[in-house]
């Protein structure tokens, strides 16, 4: 192999400060981040998937939810994070012309399927506009 890049990174195994779902769109990264960093939250598993919440509440195939219930519980299993937030946002491509109502309520619901399967886990569901995020009630 040609090393190509040089960093040092940490060897310790970590202990996340929460285990994050967001979609993978990348217009809303440094938002994401900056708020995380704000909540106290800076070391985290961050699980990126198209339409964040919708894979759990609203899976195309129940495929979907599964993979995402294994990314959680593998985030558990390695790094003992004590809650998980969901992070949905607007203009997703996941919800073409949908509602934000939809979108919060698929959130909502993301909640409940992650709270059925790991009960002990504390979860906050947000919404990230273009001008700021937003908690999910």
């Amino acid at each position: 192999m040609d090393k190509l890049f040089h960093f040092d990174s940490q060897q310790e195994v970590y202990t996340a400060d929460a285990c994050v779902i967001s979609c993978f769109d990348a217009r809303f990264d440094v938002a994401i981040r900056k708020f995380l960093k704000r909540r106290g939250i800076v070391t985290f598993d961050h699980i990126k998937i198209p339409g964040s919440a919708k894979s759990l509440a609203a899976p195309e195939c129940p495929e979907d939810r599964d993979f995402v219930l294994r990314m959680i519980r593998t985030s558990i299993r390695l790094h003992q994070p004590r809650r998980v937030l969901i992070l949905a946002h607007q203009d997703c491509g996941a919800y073409p012309g949908v509602a934000v109502d939809v979108v919060a309520g698929d959130v909502v619901r993301a909640a409940g399927v992650i709270l059925a399967s790991e009960p002990s886990l504390a979860v906050e569901c947000f919404f990230a506009d273009f001008d700021g995020i937003y908690r999910v009630v």
